[in-house]
């Protein structure tokens, strides 16, 4: 199966509430998430937030949806 395919199968596999962020982050990946390579401050961003998810630090769609009464 191709990654396209995968991608199709998964698209189908959404939940309806979650399509709209899906589709958005994908017109994001064709419009600007090639355009330039990610610099040495980014990654540095990348090793920080994966260590923070790490320690526990980080916060669940549920709970941010609680917290903003959505």
């Amino acid at each position: 199966m191709s990654a396209k395919e995968r991608l199709h199968n998964l698209v189908d596999l959404l939940p309806e509430n979650e399509r709209g962020a899906a589709e958005r982050f994908l017109q994001f990946l064709v419009e600007d998430g090639g355009n330039e390579p990610l610099g040495e401050e980014d990654w540095k961003e990348v090793r920080e937030g994966q260590e923070a998810i790490a320690r526990g630090e980080f916060t669940t769609l549920t709970e941010l949806k609680r917290e903003l009464d959505l």
